[in-house]
């Protein structure tokens, strides 16, 4: 009987399945059928039918138990995959194969390919569904799209429309993908679509493709998710590409109607509500938040009133110039009307995140204003809703910052004030004191303390390491973890290291005049290390004292993002080739690998003292073969290694068993002012 179907069906895509056995194993499958599903014929012997679904179980299968019983063939349409992973949709047809005593013994299961059909048929479907918002010239073109949930995309079918509208076969679509043949400014745009359609049920997006003729031409995109398989992570999107470049030019005028503002071109309330939507959506998926701020200028009725319209007007334009120029790209600035503005903020870490930005913003307003003779110096009120967790219709945000802004006129007028209480009093705390430090610096109430740090074999000083405190008019002598952190989130960094290299650098000259030179390590905080002109400070520095090179010395932390690290690697291998010392800090606290190490310009490996810390009476043999492991590499690597934290004879002691080089702690000294260094040695 096996012998006569293969006789019979000899040429076609078929398998033969053993009913008798539990799983219902394949025992015979046709050359057509290796050919179209890449597998060999050892690969389909004893193997169930299902395993050509692989782990793709949303869906029926081909239900081989049915065949048994069923007195006529069945149909089941059913999604495959190939050896390579591509997918393919086959037509299933069942035939049970009866035995000499009349029950179903096998099942014949021809093989049809209808890949093309499946996907041309949901295109027509999601056509229908979509028929009554289509406009357009006419023209478009079907596609599928497979979404992959790990990043990658496919275009597995397209209508072969793609080709009269574009010029391009299919087959360049599907082996190249629908990113190739976008304008190169709406790529973007493009990659954030397909994110969202994993989410969306359904989207529709405008954009430009580029012809074979290198036509652009302005498309509108529908497209609706059909199918999910969780367990492949797969989404099966059909869509439909229309053509709209006339219909763009026409509509264009009436669409910036509403949503543009005639006198200065800035979005509207309308389109800021979308955008207010979509910096939701944004924040949500990268966990960052969002802030809505509403900027009125203060008397402005007065220019309008003394004055003309068309004086009010060009202010109007002034201030919308000025505030578009203190906004990232990727903020929005829209107009309200008469003298009120939105700024929306995105992508903020922390809710703190938004004050450079707002006093940016008011800084730019109150620069002064000329007009012919008139001569104004304007200011601004704000107010301002943040978001960070959750979600917040777009026109709740508005009422809110409206609020805000009304109390703002009341208590702060010319300056800014949130909707929440309890924040506005901790952004106002932290502006303070971010005015008090800038203050300090500016007015020399930071003082530097050095460490000694000593050679552990003879116990000798040879450097130092440069500490900064803050002697505050009110709350006294300040640690660098008291305001240090805040320096970072001000961008005061640069600044302060321009400060503290100055000083140490002079003090350094001091000791070296006195016959009595020493090392004078310089931490470098990672926004310096980002924003500074490290090799142009250090060398102006140098050379205003005469300090040779050699006595000055950069440490980085290895909690700086790796990177920071990287892009700042170039300037610190331009300040080491001056002959100044560069050692990494807090070596052990975060991941640095053997290749960054080797990669990194170093001189030094200073380890972290949460390692010193653990040595006592207690010390394990793991936690010294650690602090051995770390010092090896240390000096595999040719760097002098220093370990933090020394605090007890206990510490000191295995540290100079293990040859450590150096070592720093309360055992040798505390952070003193320089006239006492001299006296610790």
């Amino acid at each position: 009987m096996l012998e006569a179907i293969r006789r019979l069906f000899e040429g076609e895509s078929y398998c033969i399945s053993d009913l008798a056995t539990v799983g219902h194993p394949v025992v015979h499958a046709s050359e057509k059928l290796v050919e179209l599903t890449g597998y060999s014929f050892e690969e389909f012997r004893g193997r169930s039918l299902g395993f050509l679904m692989r782990n793709d179980t949303d869906q029926d299968g081909g239900r081989m138990h049915d065949a048994a019983t069923a007195e006529e063939p069945f149909t089941s349409v059913v999604r495959i995959y190939r050896a390579d992973g591509s997918l393919l949709w086959t037509e299933q047809r069942h035939y049970p194969v009866h035995g000499d005593d009349g029950a179903a013994a096998h099942v014949l299961t021809l093989f049809r390919d209808v890949t093309s059909e499946v996907h041309a048929g949901g295109a027509q479907a999601m056509q229908l569904e979509l028929s009554g918002s289509l406009e357009g010239d006419g023209r478009f073109f079907s596609y599928a799209l497979l979404l992959h949930d790990d990043g990658r995309n496919e275009v597995v079918w397209a209508s072969d429309a793609w080709h009269q509208l574009t010029g391009y076969a299919v087959e360049h679509l599907r082996s190249q993908g629908l990113r190739r043949f976008i304008h190169a400014e709406d790529r973007a745009q493009l990659d954030e679509r397909l994110q969202g359609l994993r989410e969306q049920e359904r989207r529709s997006d405008q954009y430009r493709l580029v012809t074979y003729g290198g036509k652009v031409m302005w498309v509108e995109d529908f497209a609706s998710r059909r199918w999910r398989s969780d367990e492949a992570g797969i989404t099966a999107v059909y869509g439909m590409v229309k053509d709209i470049t006339n219909a763009r030019r026409e509509t264009a005028n009436l669409w910036r109607l509403a949503h543009i503002d005639p006198l200065t071109g800035l979005p509207n309330a309308h389109l800021l509500e979308d955008r207010v939507q979509q910096a939701q959506l944004h924040a949500r998926r990268n966990g960052t938040g969002i802030a809505l701020a509403i900027l009125d200028l203060d008397n402005f009725r007065f220019v309008n009133q003394t004055f003309s319209q068309r004086h009010g007007d060009r202010l109007i334009m002034e201030v919308s110039r000025r505030l578009r120029r203190t906004l990232r790209r990727t903020d929005t600035l829209a107009r309200l009307g008469g003298d009120s503005f939105a700024l929306l903020l995105g992508d903020l870490p922390t809710q703190r995140a938004v004050l450079p930005a707002l006093e940016k913003v008011l800084a730019a307003v109150r620069e002064p204003y000329a007009d012919g003779s008139l001569v104004l110096q304007l200011a601004a009120s704000v107010g301002v809703d943040v978001l960070h967790d959750g979600t917040r219709a777009a026109s709740h945000m508005l009422e809110r910052a409206t609020a805000a802004l009304v109390r703002a006129k009341e208590t702060n007028r010319g300056g800014f004030r949130f909707y929440d209480d309890e924040v506005d009093l901790a952004m106002r705390s932290r502006i303070a004191t971010e005015r008090e430090l800038k203050r300090a610096i500016a007015e020399d109430q930071l003082v530097l303390h050095y460490q000694p740090r000593v050679q552990l074999d003879d116990g000798s000083i040879n450097s130092v390491e440069a500490l900064v405190r803050w002697v505050h008019p009110v709350r006294g002598l300040l640690k660098p973890a008291d305001f240090v952190p805040l320096v970072e989130e001000s961008q005061l960094g640069p600044r302060l290291f321009e400060w503290v290299v100055e000083r140490a650098c002079r003090q350094a000259k001091r000791w070296q005049s006195q016959r009595t030179p020493r090392r004078v390590a310089v931490n470098v905080s990672p926004s310096a290390l980002a924003h500074c002109n490290l090799a142009g400070v250090v060398q102006s520095v140098l050379s205003r004292y005469d300090l040779h090179p050699g006595l000055l010395e950069l440490e980085i932390s290895e909690r700086t993002a790796h990177d920071t690290l990287a892009t700042g690697s170039p300037k610190l291998e331009e300040v080491r080739a001056m002959g100044v010392q560069v050692a990494l800090d807090d070596f052990g606290v975060a991941h640095s690998s053997l290749t960054q190490l080797r990669s990194l310009p170093l001189d030094g490996l200073k380890i972290d003292r949460s390692f010193v810390a653990k040595i006592d009476s207690r010390t394990t043999n793991q936690d010294v073969d650690l602090l051995r492991a770390i010092i090896a590499l240390g000096k595999s690597l040719r760097l002098r290694v220093t370990a933090e934290g020394i605090e007890t004879k206990e510490q000191n002691t295995l540290l100079r068993s293990l040859h450590c080089d150096d070592g720093q702690g309360f055992l040798f000294s505390q952070p003193v002012p320089a006239e006492y260094v001299i006296a610790t040695a």
